[in-house]
């Protein structure tokens, strides 16, 4: 390990771990996400700082290479684990086991300061290899599985595989701390897990503020001939058929339309066919476009040209696609039971407290029918996502690292 890096003020050389799916990957895909997107500006929020960042995640593909040099500052590795294909998330504890045998040799080799593991599966994974080589292991979860026999979704992400839960705790109470990202994040896990405060954290996610800007257009155009935009994999959880329903529930004359972008991943195959029969139940057919998993610009594009983005999930960490559509001007409708969302959306936005597409319906039509409220509500929505930048959030990340690297040398 690098001597002292905490007390002298070097740059730090940080492994951030995501077993599953590649930071690279766009989210909307597959099991991409907002996680995806956290780990990537995160490190190269870092590496802007001058520190260095190398990212790990498991092959999916042959052709794979070992090593991608992402930016200045951060590499990206592809470890052998189970076979180079992409795997569904309830098939993914196979790759638990050969991804930390391998991991070892390249911790070692990497010299790193640290270790930050993102979701359970690098967790598990990495933690033993971390406790080896004696540096700090940080834990960030993103999404926290909904304890056993929860019968609804608002508890959170069901459990994919068996192992998920007792790996959570695991990794829980065996990290030297756990990053989360929101308060309520932050309260799932200390309740659900039994960690202290003193070993639990929050740093909030950023935005681009400069690839998500406001449409140069008049607002007044995008209010006129609304378009709601729903973004995220299309699976229950996220809850597109609400969407689809409030759609159904506006008055025709406004004439809107809805954009679905995000993609299926293999443990949802079948939903995407009970959506378009769901809309053709609803006689919204002709008004829903199936958009698929977009790029990062592509959907930056999109979300300028939204009226309103829906934020229908049963459950989520933080909802960093608010935090994105507020950044380009397009104001939020979100359901306040959803964990972090409350802190993601500002004073532009609705969080509302039913899931009655009447109440989601009359809501959005407020939203649009009165030309000043909807100028004002850009206006705000720019404003609070400007005061949320990736820069700070690495900051805060950094100074993170620093801490529990001192106490480690203490601990000697």
């Amino acid at each position: 390990m690098p001597e002292t890096t905490s007390r002298s003020g070097a740059p730090l050389r940080i492994a951030a771990i995501s077993l599953h799916t590649s930071p690279l990957e766009d989210p909307g895909g597959d099991d991409a996400g907002g996680m995806n997107v956290v780990v990537l500006e995160l490190s190269l929020a870092l590496a802007r700082a001058g520190h260095t960042v190398e990212l790990i995640t498991r092959r999916a593909a042959p052709d794979a290479p070992d090593v991608v040099d992402v930016a200045p500052g951060v590499r990206l590795h592809h470890l052998v684990a189970g076979p180079p294909a992409t795997l569904a998330k309830s098939a993914m504890e196979q790759a638990i086991a050969p991804f930390r045998e391998h991991l070892g040799g390249l911790l070692a080799e990497l010299d790193v300061d640290l270790v930050h593991s993102h979701h359970w599966f690098s967790g598990v994974a990495a933690l033993p290899v971390a406790r080896e080589l004696g540096v700090p292991h940080l834990q960030s979860f993103h999404s926290v599985a909904a304890p056993e026999g929860s019968g609804s979704l608002d508890a959170g992400e069901p459990a994919e595989s068996p192992g998920r839960i007792p790996g959570e705790a695991a990794v829980a109470e065996g990290s030297d701390l756990v990053v989360a990202v929101s308060e309520a994040e932050a309260c799932t896990v200390a309740e659900r897990y039994g960690v202290p405060g003193e070993r639990i954290t929050i740093v909030r996610p950023g935005v681009d503020v400069e690839r998500f800007r406001p449409s140069p257009e008049d607002p007044e155009e995008r209010r006129r001939r609304p378009t709601l935009l729903f973004t995220a994999r299309l699976q229950p959880l996220k809850a597109p058929d609400l969407a689809l329903e409030v759609l159904a529930h506006l008055d025709p004359a406004i004439g809107a339309r809805l954009v679905l972008a995000g993609g299926v991943s293999q443990d949802f195959a079948p939903y995407l066919q009970q959506l378009r029969d769901r809309a053709r139940e609803l006689g919204v057919q002709d008004r829903v476009e199936f958009a698929g998993s977009m790029g990062r610009e592509q959907l930056a594009a999109a979300m300028r040209g939204a009226g309103v983005l829906l934020l229908t999930s049963w459950s989520e960490t933080f909802g960093l696609v608010a935090l994105e559509a507020q950044a380009s001007g397009t104001p939020v409708v979100a359901w306040r039971c959803a964990g972090g969302v409350k802190e993601a959306v500002g004073p532009g936005g609705v969080v509302l407290g039913s899931r009655d597409p009447d109440v989601w319906a009359e809501a959005v039509e407020a939203m649009l029918g009165d030309p000043a409220r909807f100028a004002e509500a850009v206006t705000a929505s720019r404003e609070f996502a400007t005061t949320r930048t990736w820069e700070a959030s690495g900051e805060a990340l950094a100074a993170l690292y620093r801490e529990q690297l001192a106490r480690s040398e203490a601990r000697r």
